[in-house]
């Protein structure tokens, strides 16, 4: 790790906010480019950050990757060392438009671009340009919704969403919930409890 980028990191470890880390990227020019309104939730700075743009409202998850280099080259050259396989670091950059969620443990791959309005699920591995108002997941990514549609489900849902002081849950609440997560499952609080000791 350079100086630089051991530097940087330090020092994202001390800004607690998402959306500090992220102005602090882009008021250091740590990224290719870094917009309004995004959410930088990764404290280590990764390998050649200039070859990274986040445009408008991206918010990334502390536990995602973006990876805009390709050491393939260098083990290959090991395994079949009378082989050329030019250079040993291939680098790729990664754009990411605006309205973009990058979901935790996901990873974006270099020489990808990523379209407007997009959901990047859970655990998601992006090797390919992503088109606008899409929600992807998998490995390799694979269009699995629209975002539109996801917007319009949560805007009709918004009555269910609460925000709880301290991420304290009160019992009614907790219970109701499994009341309505065992009436979509179509389970009683005997099979619960069973599948639950068992």
């Amino acid at each position: 790790m350079t100086l630089r980028r051991a530097y940087h990191s330090i020092r994202l470890l001390l800004i607690r906010s998402e959306s500090g880390r992220a102005e602090y990227l882009k008021k250091k020019h740590v990224l290719g480019g870094v917009g309004v309104g995004c959410r930088w939730g990764p404290w280590l700075v990764p390998l050649y950050p200039e070859l990274i743009i986040l445009h408008d409202n991206v918010c990334v998850h502390k536990s995602a990757h973006i990876v805009v280099h390709d050491m393939m080259n260098n083990f290959l050259q090991r395994c079949a060392p009378k082989a050329d396989f030019g250079s040993i670091e291939v680098l790729g950059p990664v754009e990411i438009h605006d309205n973009v969620y990058i979901s935790m443990n996901a990873t974006v791959m270099p020489n990808v671009e990523i379209g407007k309005n997009c959901i990047i699920s859970a655990g998601a591995v992006v090797t390919g340009d992503i088109a606008e108002n899409s929600i992807v997941a998998g490995n390799p990514a694979k269009v699995v919704g629209r975002f539109d549609a996801y917007l319009a489900l949560r805007h009709i849902n918004a009555s269910k969403n609460r925000i709880f002081q301290n991420q304290h849950l009160p019992a009614d609440v907790a219970e109701y919930a499994w009341d309505a997560f065992r009436k979509k499952h179509n389970r009683t609080n005997i099979e619960r409890d069973m599948s639950c000791n068992s």
